[in-house]
């Protein structure tokens, strides 16, 4: 009996401490999430926000402009949350570098071609440098941006460059 009782205090604890390790990621996820959810709401293509047109490769970042002026629907659309189908990301920090919010960029860098004969190589595209633009609400402290690789192993900086 005393060892019965021993290993469900085990399974107790075990399943206890499983319960404490789930609500913290949840805590943390609910909060990226509701970050999102405030930079959505504050966007909208009837309010005028920080449009950023930025030139970036898989190593690099830089600003090409900068305006201010109503989004496209299409520009709001690709607001997202990151995911782990996201080979890129892009966080957004304030002044403080404090993080506000972070995108997923999918992986825009990469580019797929396909030629007559070659239907069945394996590897058959490459890296390339392309323009993304990301709208911000005016009222965002956006002072960074800090363009992020993800792989299995999770997020890796690769640049920062300040937005003022």
């Amino acid at each position: 009996m005393g060892d019965k009782l021993g290993k469900m205090v085990k399974i107790t604890k075990i399943l206890f401490l499983c319960i404490f390790i789930i609500n913290i990621h949840a805590k943390n996820f609910d909060e990226i999430e509701n970050k999102i959810e405030l930079a959505q709401h504050r966007l909208s293509p009837n309010l005028d926000a920080r449009i950023f047109s930025v030139s970036g490769s898989k190593d690099s970042i830089s600003i090409a402009s900068y305006k201010i002026a109503k989004p496209t629907q299409n520009l709001l659309s690709s607001y997202k949350l990151l995911t782990k189908r996201d080979r890129y990301a892009l966080r957004v920090l304030n002044k403080d570098k404090e993080e506000v919010a972070i995108l997923g960029l999918g992986n825009p860098f990469y580019i797929h071609a396909q030629h007559i004969g070659y239907e069945d190589s394996k590897v058959f595209g490459g890296y390339i440098e392309q323009d993304i633009e990301i709208a911000l609400p005016l009222d965002m402290d956006a002072s960074y941006l800090v363009l992020l690789s993800q792989d299995s192993n999770g997020l890796k900086e690769v640049k920062e460059i300040k937005v003022n």
